[in-house]
């Protein structure tokens, strides 16, 4: 008997399937692709709300008892609406127009509070808010970044 003759061919296998290797590399891919729309999302955030930053600050460092708070306050206001809304309709804004531009941003129970915090520039003695005029500055901020430029007012 010959011991060659019990014995099978040998057989090969099927061709590799690129599946299981390929999922070890789609897994790094998709959280590098994650990674890399987080973080320019939280770019893209950071630059959209860079004025309203920079309007915080200045807003900080204004003092209540000077008397051209009114003034330094419309001009913050000012740059800060303009880098969020069109210019064409905000820089002609001056007055009631303005406050209620302004006031729009505000809740209902809080609007119309403008002419009486920035008293009467005209005045000898002006007779500005102060205090209660930074804090309604620092409530209507937020709200004038809070979104993409629109044709409307804030809110």
């Amino acid at each position: 008997m010959n011991p060659g003759a019990a014995l099978h061919d040998i057989t090969l296998p099927g061709p590799l399937s690129p599946w299981p290797a390929l999922w070890v590399w789609l897994i790094p891919l998709a959280l590098l692709a994650l990674l890399a729309l987080a973080l320019w999302l939280y770019r893209r955030r950071r630059h959209r709300l860079a004025p309203l930053r920079a309007a915080q600050q200045e807003l900080a460092q204004l003092k209540a008892s000077e008397p051209t708070l009114p003034a330094q306050v419309q001009a913050l206001l000012k740059r800060c609406c303009l880098a969020y809304y069109p210019r064409e309709g905000v820089a002609k804004l001056s007055g009631d127009p303005w406050y209620a531009f302004l006031d729009r941003a505000l809740a209902p129970t809080e609007r119309g509070q403008w002419p009486k915090l920035m008293g009467n520039p005209y005045a000898a003695e002006p007779g500005h808010g102060g205090e209660a005029l930074l804090r309604h500055c620092a409530r209507v901020l937020p709200k004038l970044g809070d979104r993409r430029p629109r044709q409307e007012g804030p809110c």
